[in-house]
């Protein structure tokens, strides 16, 4: 039995879905049972990760568990108790759910709090294998409404090259290191076929929507505004600030690593992929 913490989002409720298909039976975790769709094999059960009985109780008896969680204010902790009620529940192993990146000295709070989280993963005793994903393509989903009413991109990440990476592919390779032999101990970086700039990405959205799109480059400062104008945690800003300046850079956030393609042996999915699947979306409502 697998136990999917994070199980509503892009990449846990794919994750589901993969394992449904695959006729592993699993356990999704929601806070709210409300939002459970049916999917053969799978059983939903609620918990809250801040009330570690809660935790436990759907753990027991688990051998195998995703952990996942939100990047809030409150991550590491979270994860933290997550992987010590797994510890005290007799769970065997955890894929941790993690961020290009983490690391004690990185500058963004989000990657601090998974390094914070994946050490106490390696230090719990337990078997692990950490994922550690590229920006998302679905985050462009986010700017959607902007897109289809401004015909516009905004991100501060000036000509920095990025090899966004599909959720789907995520979520297939968690469902590939939960199921599969081989992958104990072991931290994978995972990418998109190919480094591409926000002009990138409007051009190829601009390609698939038949209309124009503009990338427009924020200054950081000016990134940092408007993200404090819509109300952005602190946490959620400056790690998106963080995230930005690395990718002005380059360096590291611009390589492209051939584990997806290793580990589900085919491509990852390109952004132009992913454009079309989602073309209505970015397209809008009909006029």
């Amino acid at each position: 039995m697998i136990v999917v913490i994070g199980a509503t989002g892009h990449i846990g409720a794919e994750l589901i879905s993969i394992l449904s298909r695959e006729g592993v039976a699993a356990i999704a975790v929601t806070r709210d049972e409300r939002r459970t769709p049916f999917l053969p094999g799978i059983q939903w059960m609620t918990a809250d990760l801040a009330e570690p009985a809660s935790t436990e109780r759907v753990l027991r008896g688990v051998r195998d568990l995703f952990l996942l969680t939100p990047n809030g204010e409150n991550l590491a902790d979270l994860q933290i108790g997550a992987i010590r009620a797994a510890r005290g529940a007799g769970v065997e192993r955890i894929v941790k759910l993690s961020a290009l990146g983490a690391s004690d000295h990185s500058q963004s709070p989000i990657g601090r709090a998974h390094y914070q989280a994946e050490t106490e993963l390696l230090n719990s005793g337990l078997k692990w294998t950490i994922l550690r994903p590229h920006v998302f393509m679905q985050n462009l989903l986010e700017q959607a409404p902007t897109i289809v009413k401004e015909g516009r991109i905004y991100a501060a990440s000036g000509d920095g090259k990025i090899p966004f990476v599909d959720t789907r592919d995520i979520a297939a390779v968690a469902a590939a290191t939960l199921t599969k032999p081989g992958h104990d101990g072991r931290k994978y970086v995972l990418t998109g076929p190919e480094p591409l700039s926000y002009a990138d990405v409007a051009r190829i959205l601009s390609e698939v929507v038949g209309r124009p799109v503009e990338y427009v480059a924020l200054s950081l400062d000016e990134a940092r505004g408007r993200m404090m104008q819509a109300g952005a945690p602190l946490s959620t800003i400056e790690g998106m600030i963080a995230l930005a300046a690395y990718q002005r850079a380059g360096g590291p956030t611009a390589l492209v690593h051939d584990t997806v393609e290793r580990i589900l042996g085919r491509p990852p999915r390109s952004f132009a992929e992913f454009a079309k699947d989602h073309r209505r979306i970015f397209q809008g409502p009909p006029q």
